[in-house]
C-alpha cells in the first residue's frame, strides 16, 4: 500500500508543480458553512491520485477534500487532500503538499505527505517508523517551552471563539519561543515528525488534512490527539500534534482558554 500511496502522492504533485504560478481558476467553496478556495490545480491533482489508485486498489473508497463522499470507516478507505495549503498555492507561496492516506476503521495505517517544491516526500507505515525520501526521521526532545518551535491554526470559527483563540495566541507567544502559522497543516504534521518543529494546534481541521500527518507524528515518536487529549480520527477537528514532551503545555493551554468548545 505505501508504494500505491507515494505513487500516488507523487504523480499529484507533479501536476501540482507544473502549474505553480500559472494563470489559475480560483474559485470558492462551501463545505459544511465554511468557504475556502479552491483552483483547477485542486482537480488536477485530485484526478491524478484517482488514476493511480484505480490502477491499483480499483474496489477502494476514495474521501477527498475535492469529493468528501464514502464511509470513511471502512476497510479500505483513501483520505486524500490534493492539495494542502491551496490559499499559498493560488498565491505563488512555495508552501504546499499533496497527502495520502489509507485507512481502516477511521484508523491511518500508510501515508506519504509530498511536497514538491522540495521534492521531500514523508512517508509512514504502522509497521514502520517515519521516513523522510527513505532516511528515518524522529521528533524532537525538548521539554521547556521556552525553546519550542509551535505551529499554530490560522483563527477561531466564529466571533466568540476568535475571541478566545486570539487570547490563547497571545498566551502562546509569550510561552513558546516560536510560533508559526505556515499555511499548510499537512506540512506542518510532516515537520513535526521530522523535528522542524516541537508541535502545532490546528483550529478547524479536517479528516484529509491530519489522517497522514498524525500517523507521521506517531511512528516518529510524537503524539497526536485532539484538544481534549482523545486520539485523533476522522470527527476530530481542533487538534494538537507534538514531539510528545511539550503536548500536555498545548492541551492545558487550549483548554484555559476554551478551544474545545466550538466542537463540543
Amino acid at each position: 500500500m505505501l508504494a500505491v500511496a507515494v505513487e500516488a502522492a507523487r504523480t499529484a504533485g507533479g501536476e501540482l508543480l507544473g502549474r505553480f504560478g500559472s494563470d489559475l481558476d480560483i474559485q470558492w467553496k462551501t463545505w459544511q458553512g465554511e468557504k475556502t478556495v479552491v483552483t483547477d490545480a485542486d482537480f488536477a491533482a485530485d484526478q491524478a491520485i484517482r488514476t493511480v489508485l484505480a490502477r491499483h486498489v480499483p474496489d477502494h473508497i476514495i474521501f477527498s477534500e475535492e469529493f468528501p463522499e464514502g464511509d470513511v470507516f471502512g476497510d479500505d478507505v483513501w483520505v486524500i487532500d490534493p492539495l494542502d495549503g491551496t490559499d499559498n498555492y493560488s498565491r505563488g507561496q512555495p508552501q504546499f503538499c499533496v497527502s495520502v492516506a489509507h485507512t481502516r476503521a477511521g484508523v491511518a495505517d500508510v501515508a506519504a505527505i509530498y511536497d514538491p517544491i522540495r521534492d521531500e516526500m514523508f512517508t509512514a507505515t504502522t509497521e514502520s517508523t517515519s521516513m523522510l525520501n527513505g532516511q528515518q526521521i524522529e521528533v524532537t526532545t525538548r521539554s521547556d517551552p521556552s525553546d519550542s518551535s509551535v505551529a499554530w491554526a490560522q483563527r477561531g470559527v466564529n466571533a466568540n471563539d476568535e475571541i478566545r483563540f486570539n487570547m490563547a495566541l497571545a498566551e502562546a507567544a509569550r510561552v513558546f519561543y516560536r510560533i508559526r502559522l505556515t499555511g499548510s497543516s499537512a506540512i506542518e504534521t510532516a515537520w513535526v515528525a521530522a523535528g522542524r518543529f516541537d508541535g502545532a494546534l490546528f483550529s478547524n481541521v479536517k479528516w484529509w488534512d491530519h489522517a497522514g500527518g498524525g500517523l507521521l507524528v506517531q511512528q516518529a515518536g510524537g503524539k497526536a490527539t485532539d484538544v481534549r487529549g482523545h486520539p485523533t480520527g476522522p470527527d476530530s477537528r481542533r487538534c494538537v500534534f507534538s514531539n510528545g514532551p511539550i503536548h500536555d503545555v498545548i492541551l492545558r493551554l487550549a483548554n484555559k482558554h476554551g478551544l474545545e468548545i466550538p466542537f463540543s
